[in-house]
């Protein structure tokens, strides 16, 4: 027995869940009122033409002089069908515009972020799920804007509340910028909005400091180096069957990418050369992208850009750091299909190479280090020994030299050396250090100037 206190809803709720209404009937019900409605609000009269034998009215149209049209059937029950679907229509419509003018920069941002996700990997969803966190989600006044109503005054407002707060590089406030550019594309592609407002205008000036770190922090110095090497061997030496060292002295010789160099296989090395056309990267489960999860690492046929495809020449150093590291696979049993670095029947992974960098430069008491600075000692060393700049930046797989020379390429030698080096070059000295550099030298020859020809011929007077 129901409790006779309950509400109407809730009656018929109860009736609902307990299965003593049919849902399907109550809906069929809903419509016939509602169809109901809509006639007997018809402004226009409904007709039958008997010379015609069909019946008529008429339907707002803005179009035609009368503001109206008229439209018939051969049935009444089709024409009333007509005029209930066109203001039906209208609902509809007016209830796309109502979401229009309520849809927040955030609603905005999660539609989109579904509909991206289609389009790019787990790892773009993650930083751009970063970005929204740290620099969107805390301006609730922002985010809250509806997108139809949001100006370019509204735009500069946030970005310059953003570079004040955050000091950001001008990179890093550039990506953070691209987030709201892509939502508001996609707004005018959806058609929530005709006019895109988005524009950047800013205070320039107050972009925090891009210039470069310094050397001793982004690659290794020579001396460093020299002392690193040996660390990795002693690690290998109190652990002959883990090769992870032996990946971190195999990038010392190829300067690839951690992912890259993880994704090496034994089919890669032909002759006197290495094909660089895979890596390793990071899937990420985005089907809750307020709680990105990992899911797992695996090899992909591609490089970070198609710049990234190339081929390395190998060192003898390289050549007997592979050696070494297929004995090693072969006493251990270690295998997964052709790669060279594997363990436990599967792809090394970034931790295992990540942290015999970070504990070797704790252990010789150096400043901690990344894999991703031995690619940029690598380029360094390249550039310092002669090699010109141009295939510096094929061998990195870089699309064109600035990116190398902005941000690859530092001192590799100490204070003290350096300082001799400038010396010599300043003195004139000829030096270990200056011979190098002066190969790279090119000397024009020179031209006299013509003699005045009337000077030639005639003697002076």
């Amino acid at each position: 027995m129901t409790d006779i206190s309950m509400s109407d809803s809730e009656l018929l709720k109860f009736a609902i869940e307990n299965g003593m209404i049919d849902t399907a009937l109550v809906q069929e019900k809903i419509e016939m009122q509602k169809r109901k409605e809509i006639l007997e609000k018809h402004p226009y009269s409904v007709w039958y033409s008997e010379k015609e034998n069909v019946w008529y009215t008429y339907l707002p149209d803005d179009s035609k002089a009368e503001k109206r049209k008229k439209i018939k059937r051969k049935n009444k029950s089709d024409l009333e069908s007509m005029i209930y679907d066109f203001y039906r229509s209208l609902d509809d419509e007016s209830n796309q515009n109502d979401n229009k003018n309520v849809l927040s920069v955030e609603k905005l941002f999660y539609e989109f972020m579904s509909y991206k996700s289609q389009t790019v990997n787990g790892g773009t969803i993650k930083r751009m799920m970063a970005d929204w966190n740290k620099f969107y989600k805390t301006e609730k006044h922002f985010v809250s804007l509806p997108v139809k109503k949001l100006t370019k005054i509204d735009i500069d407002d946030f970005f310059n509340s953003a570079l004040n707060q955050h000091n950001l590089k001008k990179k890093a406030f550039y990506n953070m910028c691209g987030i709201l550019k892509q939502m508001l594309e996609y707004a005018v592609d959806a058609e929530y909005i005709e006019k895109n407002p988005y524009r950047i205008k800013v205070n320039r000036k107050k972009f925090a400091s891009s210039g470069k770190k310094p050397s001793i922090k982004e690659v290794f110095q020579n001396d460093e180096k020299e002392r690193f090497i040996a660390e990795m061997e002693r690690r290998l030496q109190n652990n002959p069957s883990n090769t992870a060292p032996l990946a971190v002295l195999l990038d010392f010789e190829l300067g690839t990418r951690k992912g890259e160099i993880l994704a090496i296989s034994k089919s890669d090395i032909v002759g006197e050369r290495i094909h660089i056309h895979r890596q390793l990267v990071e899937e990420f489960d985005t089907s809750d992208i307020d709680d990105i999860k990992s899911a797992g690492f695996q090899i992909v046929d591609y490089t970070k850009s198609a710049d990234g495809d190339r081929w390395l020449p190998l060192t003898n150093r390289a050549k007997e750091i592979i050696n070494r590291v297929e004995q090693i696979n072969n006493e251990n049993g270690f295998c997964y299909k052709d790669f060279l670095f594997v363990r436990d029947n599967c792809p090394l992974l970034p931790d295992a190479v990540d942290a015999q960098v970070k504990r070797g430069c704790e252990y010789i008491g150096i400043p901690v280090k990344t894999m991703h600075k031995i690619r940029k000692t690598y380029a360094s060393t390249l550039l310092h020994n002669g090699v010109n700049i141009s295939i510096v930046k094929d061998m990195l797989g870089h699309a064109d030299e600035s990116t190398t020379l902005k941000h690859y390429i530092y001192n590799t030698e100490d204070s003290d050396v350096t300082d001799l080096i400038v010396r010599n070059a300043l003195e004139g000295t000829v030096g270990a250090k200056s011979d190098q550099s002066d190969q790279n030298i090119i000397c024009f020859q020179t031209k006299k100037k013509a003699e005045n020809p009337l000077k030639s011929r005639f003697p002076a007077i």
